[in-house]
């Protein structure tokens, strides 16, 4: 089977690229060990017949195969170039290694169903979520200890110079320069670790949990907002800071009826794992008074959601734009892709979106979600920023009675990622007649001005199509996003480098 001879010859090539890495050996060995795994299976259906095969599984094959692409390029990224650039550039060396783990474990779950039952469970094992995250806590752990290692030859090379500096004024300019970059690494070295490895105390993300009220308690609450159902204030848990969503006049006064939904609904939340997925700590039920108090626990952002930033910072620069919009279709995809039914969003516009620390994006609002429900009176909603219609594809607006899918839920996408690129208000001023008629009459779709990046260009504007066939999966979209972003990368550091 011509497929699996490029999966088996293109996985020769990362084993080998594997054993030249220096700076992520630990990640890159960790990876081509699961890729062996994998690829067990497909030695096996090697040498079946194409008339043997069915077009899912080709289909999971050739997913395989683009994913192995990724890794060879990840992998190469960090073998070739010079050491320091390498060194330099580790501050996103975890996130794309999780990304392509993520990806690999999708696949073993594809895969799993050809295997036989007995095969099955020892296959999986490999790629289960908690001991996929422990292996990767430690290879980190051991990655940031070879970092520290080169930080500290870099400081050996940098006190040589500073000895010639008096004879040496303009090599002593570039000393003062690697002294500065190599200071900046340092600290993102600190934030990679603390945001990868998530410190010793902060609460690993499976473990989303009934909170006791005293472990919220030890340091003062700061109000941030209050809506009709509940009030949000920021804390502190085990050092970390959250926001707490602390519930009026909920429906169930029950705290037994809520804890059975809560439990259920964590079983389906442990799926959804990723950096681009807002972090739920869990429940929080005070039953100290006349009648119980709940709350929920999340993870914190502290810029509020992608509209507020979009409005407050119109004018951020296009890499922290397109980085922004990476990361918004990687909580997506994850959304997307983590089983083998797509799990919708239901409701994907800007202010879904949050945006903490870094302006590193997160998806929100569909996390715990049905323990919400079970506490938050029904209100009529305020008007917001954004008009609703102007997220709901061309065909529900023409009825009511459109089923909403993946395809509906890119072209909101699509909306968003156009906020992200102009800073604007999506049909600022239309009412939702006149939103219907440019969007399903006139097929209409905003500019996004020359100065938009081209292949950021075609990506919103695939999203935005008006047939649903021609829309973009949010794996491809990952795949465009991230290719305007190397290249906007590229384009700035040699900018730089240029006298």
């Amino acid at each position: 089977m011509e497929v699996a001879e490029k999966l088996l010859g293109l996985a020769r090539v990362i084993y080998a690229q594997c054993e030249q890495v220096k700076c992520c050996k630990h990640q890159s060995r960790r990876l081509a060990t699961r890729i062996q795994l994998l690829l067990r299976p497909v030695e096996a259906l090697r040498a079946r017949p194409p008339a043997h095969v069915s077009p899912q599984l080709l289909k999971t094959l050739q997913q395989l195969l683009e994913t192995l692409e990724t890794a060879r390029g990840l992998v190469q990224r960090y073998s070739q170039t010079h050491w320091l650039e390498k060194f330099l550039k580790a501050g996103d060396v975890a996130e794309g290694f999780v990304r392509v783990n993520e990806r690999l474990g999708d696949a073993a779950e594809g895969l799993s169903l050809l295997l036989q039952a007995e095969q099955k469970q020892a296959f999986l094992g490999a790629f289960r979520r908690d001991a996929r995250g422990t292996e990767d806590h430690h290879d980190v752990q051991a990655d940031t200890a070879l970092w520290e290692e080169l930080l500290a030859r870099s400081r050996e090379t940098k006190d040589a110079v500073d000895n010639v500096h008096s004879d040496l004024k303009h090599v002593g300019t570039k000393v003062e320069d690697v002294g500065s970059k190599v200071e900046e690494v340092r600290q993102m070295m600190k934030e990679l670790q603390d945001a990868v490895m998530k410190k010793d105390n902060a609460v690993p993300r499976e473990e989303v949990t009934e909170i006791r009220m005293e472990d919220l308690t030890k340091t003062p609450w700061t109000f941030l907002m209050e809506s009709k159902s509940h009030t949000l204030y920021k804390g502190e848990f085990y050092k970390y800071p959250v926001a707490i969503k602390v519930f009026k006049n909920p429906v169930i006064t029950c705290t037994e009826k809520v804890r059975e939904i809560f439990r259920k609904e964590i079983e389906t939340m442990k799926k959804f794992e990723s950096p681009n997925i807002l972090r739920m700590y869990g429940i929080c039920i005070d039953e100290s008074g006349s009648s119980p108090r709940f709350s929920i626990v999340m993870e914190y952002c502290e810029k509020g959601t992608l509209r507020d930033v979009l409005t407050k910072k119109p004018g951020l620069p296009w890499e922290t734009r397109v980085r922004m919009a990476v990361d918004a279709a990687r909580g997506l995809y994850r959304l997307h892709q983590t089983a083998a039914k797509s799990k919708l969003h239901g409701c994907i516009n800007s202010s879904k979106f949050l945006v903490a620390k870094g302006y590193c994006v997160k998806l929100s609002g569909f996390e715990l979600s049905k323990t919400e429900s079970s506490l938050k009176r029904g209100y009529k909603k305020k008007q917001t920023q954004v008009p609703a219609s102007a997220y709901i594809c061309p065909l529900g607006l023409a009825s009511l009675s459109h089923m909403y899918d993946v395809p509906s839920e890119i072209y909101s996408f699509g909306i968003v990622l156009w906020e992200i690129a102009t800073g604007k208000i999506p049909f600022e001023g239309c009412s939702s007649v006149e939103i219907y008629q440019k969007v399903y009459e006139q097929r209409y779709q905003a500019p996004l001005g020359e100065e938009c990046p081209s292949g950021l260009q075609e990506i919103i504007n695939r999203c935005r199509t008006f047939e649903p066939s021609q829309r973009p999966s949010a794996e491809e979209i990952v795949d465009a996003l991230i290719a305007v972003y190397e290249k906007i990368n590229t384009a700035s550091e040699t900018q730089t480098q240029d006298p």
